[in-house]
């Protein structure tokens, strides 16, 4: 559980930087630094959050949370302290442009329970769960990268939120078993198969935006750190092909990874 959050919070890192550096034109070591730390912050109020839940009393992946409850505290807030350190001379530009990230991934669990032991949040308004997932890591990674938000800008979010939402998917499909019915995940409404197809679906958008970036010459030649990416996307079809509720962690652990693959493999295709 916590290589899974390491992992992710490398992953927002990584993408910051390759975000910055690719479309902004240089990339930000303490903005890629403030959004692993971020998501440290972010995961692990999520995961004390619903580790109070009713219906999660018994797993173990909760339980460990509950009874190391004051150590994942002392996390989170440490985290929240260092990035606000590392922004501190954008703060107030940042704070005012990140505002449509922050709120929701506060509102996605919340402090408030139901009469029944229930955790109150956006994540439990119906067909929301995994839109708001892709929705806060693709505004999130572009608008802290960015210097200044443009209108292109947001159709670099729009791609980015359908290559999340993928991976999001993806991760219904192994939460199919444990759901409430009421979360209208894709699975639920639309099932195993239609979910799977339309995860591969929107992997499409970033697939196109990679060739398109290939094809056109940067200085007389080819950028190969947009096409070597490529093949992370047909690791992850492979991977939403296979996912389900009896895949180990290793397979889910992967396709977190994916997101910190992408800008490693981009790096590595520009020494090409």
């Amino acid at each position: 559980m916590v290589h899974g959050h390491l992992v992710l919070a490398l992953g927002a890192a990584l993408q910051v930087w390759w975000i910055g550096e690719h479309w902004f034109g240089q990339g930000s070591w303490y903005k890629s630094a403030a959004a692993f730390f971020a998501t440290i912050a972010c995961y692990g109020y999520n995961r004390l959050m619903r580790s109070r839940d009713a219906d999660l009393s018994e797993v173990a992946f909760f339980y460990w949370y509950r009874r190391h409850a004051k150590l994942m505290w002392a996390v989170a807030i440490a985290s929240v302290v260092i990035v606000l350190g590392l922004i501190a001379p954008e703060l107030p530009v940042l704070i005012e442009r990140l505002g449509v990230v922050v709120i929701p991934a506060l509102l996605y669990v919340t402090p408030l329970r139901t009469k029944t032991g229930h955790v109150i949040g956006l994540r439990h308004v119906p067909g929301l769960k995994s839109l708001l997932v892709a929705w806060v890591w693709a505004a999130g990674t572009v608008l802290l990268a960015a210097d200044e938000v443009t209108g292109l800008d947001w159709l670099l979010v729009i791609v980015l939120l359908s290559f999340y939402w993928s991976i999001a998917i993806a991760f219904d499909l192994r939460d199919a078993s444990v759901d409430a019915s009421g979360l209208r995940t894709f699975p639920q409404l639309f099932g195993v198969r239609v979910s799977k197809f339309i995860a591969g679906l929107l992997l499409i958008p970033l697939a196109y935006m990679l060739v398109g970036m290939y094809v056109i010459k940067v200085n007389g030649g080819r950028d190969w750190s947009m096409l070597v990416p490529l093949l992370v996307l047909l690791l992850m079809v492979v991977l939403i092909i296979r996912s389900s509720p009896q895949r180990g962690w290793s397979h889910w652990l992967v396709l977190d990874g994916c997101i910190a693959l992408i800008p490693l493999l981009a790096i590595l295709g520009s020494l090409c």
